[in-house]
């Protein structure tokens, strides 16, 4: 009885979600799961090569999907959720980080297009506006979603946000993505605007602004 007891909480402690910092050496489909975030605007943006540049920025350490800027849920050793959590004054800083990636994974030559592309981003992703958190690249796994990774993503990243003083949360949800649209409105999100690509003929799909606000 008392050995049963030892390996059950040993299955516990196995099972049990941590939500920290990313690291280089992390495992699990890391790529695939910030990619699931967007998919038809990563294609549109890196086309074929959208997983490749992933995975290289995660590795470089720069832009926002490099691993020190990422939020990564880990069950058994695996990463099994992923998010981008950013404020305003990170923004600048991350944006130079991934533009500089792009020019060095794609080439001098092979970057200008992938920049001629990106100017429509921002037609349905903007900088967080001054005190507000945003949100990026938020994957949860397939087989482990439906287990609360994702809220308790959020609720962990939230708190945090409160005690540094952030006063609205935001994210940008495709229209294709109504699982994670219904996620946002249960902790509390609401959306504040539509927004449409700017290049009708990419395949990209509109999006909501949903927000929260943070502080009384």
């Amino acid at each position: 009885m008392k050995t049963g007891a030892v390996n059950a909480d040993a299955v516990t402690a196995e099972e049990r979600l941590h939500i920290r910092t990313a690291q280089a050496d992390d495992v699990g489909l890391i790529a695939e799961l910030m990619y699931s975030s967007g998919p038809d605007i990563y294609d549109y943006l890196y086309q074929e090569k959208a997983l490749d540049f992933l995975r290289y920025e995660f590795a470089s350490g720069r832009g926002f999907a490099g691993h020190p800027h990422v939020t990564v849920a880990v069950r058994a050793g695996e990463v099994v959720g992923t998010g981008c959590f950013y404020g305003r004054r990170d923004y600048e800083r991350l944006l130079n980080g991934t533009v500089k990636n792009m020019t060095r994974f794609f080439g001098y030559l092979g970057v200008v297009p992938v920049l001629f592309r990106s100017r429509h981003l921002k037609s349905v992703m903007r900088a967080p506006r001054p005190g507000e958190l945003y949100l990026s690249n938020f994957g949860v796994s397939p087989q482990q979603r439906s287990q609360g990774i994702g809220s308790q993503m959020i609720q962990h990243k939230l708190q945090q946000a409160r005690e540094q003083g952030y006063d609205l949360f935001g994210l940008d949800v495709s229209v294709a993505n109504p699982r994670g649209q219904a996620l946002y409105s249960r902790l509390g999100l609401q959306v504040t605007q539509e927004k449409t690509f700017s290049n009708p003929r990419a395949g990209v799909n509109p999006a909501r602004k949903m927000e929260l606000a943070l502080l009384p």
